[in-house]
């Protein structure tokens, strides 16, 4: 299974819908936040909201990405990072759209109804939209939604994809009255079954899930079809800019833009931009330096919501120290994930709050910390249990010094500071710590992916559905997005329990049980939730700081205020 999306944060990892980015339970898995909890002291949204008749029709609007995709396909597994599900937010669309608050509602320019109809067997009913139509004018039909299926379910390996989560439930997907209504037959219960519909990605034409070679390859260097408001109509591969026109066969609401430009441009680089005005806006997260550049600019105006995104440290544990459990502890024993969440989130005006939860965000329902304590001690215990033997300033088990590695990518200043920290906390300790830069535009594909690295640190970006979603960061061991090189088989039946139980609290009760195994054998250290702060130039509306990310930007209302 696939699914999240991540951030280099600079790197983001996203989950789809259906998996998480490499970000209410009726609505999927998303709960009030617990009161109190000073993450819940920020709002769901914090841009400038304009109604429809009070934004201009025309004009350009100039966002930064960190590099240009890799795959212009989404639902293959290169293809699911930030930026790329950023470019291709506004070019696509599905029967289901989360709200700015994280409910997960229908959007009738994609479906009339999508109901439950039964639920022994569960089945949906899907009645699509008959105007709703790919770019070249061809209908969208269950036969679209049949090829999807076919691709993203698993049973056939060739497709490289980012999550089978949900797909693998379905055992069946039928034409109903005519050829734009259709049936999903489930062969268990699936609870998040919502999330299949509310995708980002959004499914790609039968013409792609067809062929595997096409889905895995056929769109690294074009646009996969544009079903949105928008089309990319031109990828320029030299100047690093990707250009966004109205869809001329867009069968909703007309987009107030006439162009949308996403600009390659290193985050280090971003406050620049932003401050001389070749940007509108700027996407700041925990960045200290990019928030006082921002504020330099006279017309910018700074915004701050909760956000689902949290940073972490992956280890990976298929091959050496880090392949003994007690080493894993022992650097989640070290590492001063409270100093960290600080120096993130105290220069950008935030509440500095950690994460110790794999699944619930702080400040969810169902949220509970297990993270091991910073405890020095603790970690010496580690560390003998693993056969080393402090001698001078290091560890060392047969004759051999314990030293570690984290691999960044450049011009990512969050990234390289996080990593800097850990570095420092485990030098401290004795342990080395190596930092290996590489290209951003190349961490994911060629580092993160294929498990290239000793350490990295990124951040997941999830979903309106984070039980579901969480799923394949941890299992199976060849999930797309598990990275850890290890998992815990007892992971599989327990989140086959959560994924088909229907009643909320008892789903809860089972995740608490899946975030107390993870922390048994600790593949990740979880650091802190990072609030969305952005900078935008004044004038922007219905764009910038949300909590549910670029799935709940209406980008036919994005532009500028009258």
């Amino acid at each position: 299974m696939r699914t999240r999306s991540a951030k280099a944060l600079g790197a983001v990892a996203l989950l789809s819908a259906a998996a998480m980015v490499f970000a209410g339970c009726a609505a999927g898995n998303t709960a009030p936040s617990a009161s109190g909890s000073p993450a819940a002291a920020l709002p769901t949204v914090d841009w400038d909201a304009a109604d429809a008749g009070d934004v201009q029709d025309g004009g350009t609007l100039n966002l930064a990405v960190g590099a240009l995709p890799v795959n212009y396909n989404n639902n293959q597994v290169d293809g699911n990072d930030g930026d790329t599900n950023l470019i291709l937010s506004a070019t696509q669309g599905s029967p289901f759209k989360t709200t700015t608050d994280g409910d997960v509602v229908l959007n009738e320019d994609y479906a009339t109804s999508v109901e439950l109809v039964s639920d022994d067997p569960q089945v949906v009913d899907v009645k699509l939209n008959p105007k709703a139509v790919w770019e070249d004018g061809t209908p969208i039909t269950w036969k679209d939604w049949e090829g999807a299926w076919k691709a993203l379910n698993g049973s056939n390996e060739a497709y490289q994809v980012v999550s089978t989560t949900g797909w693998d439930q379905i055992s069946s997907i039928e034409q109903g009255a005519d050829e734009y209504e259709f049936k999903a037959t489930f062969s268990t219960p699936y609870a998040d079954w919502k999330a299949i519909f509310a995708g980002a990605p959004a499914i790609p034409p039968a013409s792609v899930s067809a062929d595997p070679e096409l889905f895995n390859t056929g769109y690294t260097a074009k646009a996969l079809p544009s079903s949105g408001p928008y089309v990319i109509s031109n990828i320029d591969a030299t100047g690093q800019v990707v250009t966004l026109t109205p869809n001329p066969v867009w069968w909703g609401e007309k987009p107030k833009l006439d162009t949308i430009l996403f600009k390659a441009v290193s985050q280090a680089q971003q406050g620049s931009s932003f401050a001389n005005k070749e940007i509108d806006a700027l996407e700041i997260s925990a960045n200290a330096d990019l928030y006082a550049t921002a504020k330099s600019r006279e017309d910018a105006e700074l915004q701050a919501s909760g956000g689902l995104t949290w940073t972490h440290v992956t280890m990976n544990a298929k091959s050496g120290p880090l392949a003994d459990v007690n080493v894993r502890k022992a650097v989640a024993s070290i590492v001063n994930r409270e100093q960290i969440a600080a120096a993130a989130n105290t220069p950008v005006g935030v509440p500095a709050v950690t994460q110790g939860d794999y699944i619930f965000m702080n400040g969810q329902k169902g949220y509970q910390d297990k993270a091991l304590p910073r405890d020095t001690a603790a970690a010496e215990g580690f560390l003998k249990d693993a056969g080393y033997t402090k001698e001078g300033d290091s560890w060392t088990k047969d004759g051999e010094a314990l030293k570690l590695t984290i691999t960044v990518p450049a011009d990512t200043a969050t990234n390289i500071q996080r990593s800097e920290q850990v570095q420092a906390d485990l030098g401290d300790f004795g342990i080395p710590v190596e930092l290996t830069t590489v290209p951003v535009a190349q961490y994911f594909s060629d580092y993160v992916i294929p498990g290239n690295f000793e350490m990295v640190s990124f951040s997941w970006q999830g979903t309106a559905f984070p039980i579901s979603t969480t799923e394949s960061l941890f299992y199976p061991l060849d999930s797309g997005q598990n990275f850890t090189g290890t998992t815990d088989e007892k992971l599989g039946d327990l989140w086959t329990k959560a994924n088909t139980e229907l009643d909320p609290d008892k789903r809860i009760e089972i995740a608490k049980e899946i975030n107390d195994a993870i922390w048994a054998y600790v593949p990740i250290v979880p650091i802190a939730p990072l609030p969305e702060v952005w900078a935008v130039k004044q004038g922007l509306v219905n764009y910038g700081a949300t909590m549910f990310g670029s799935t709940t930007v209406d980008w036919t209302v994005v532009g500028w205020k009258k």
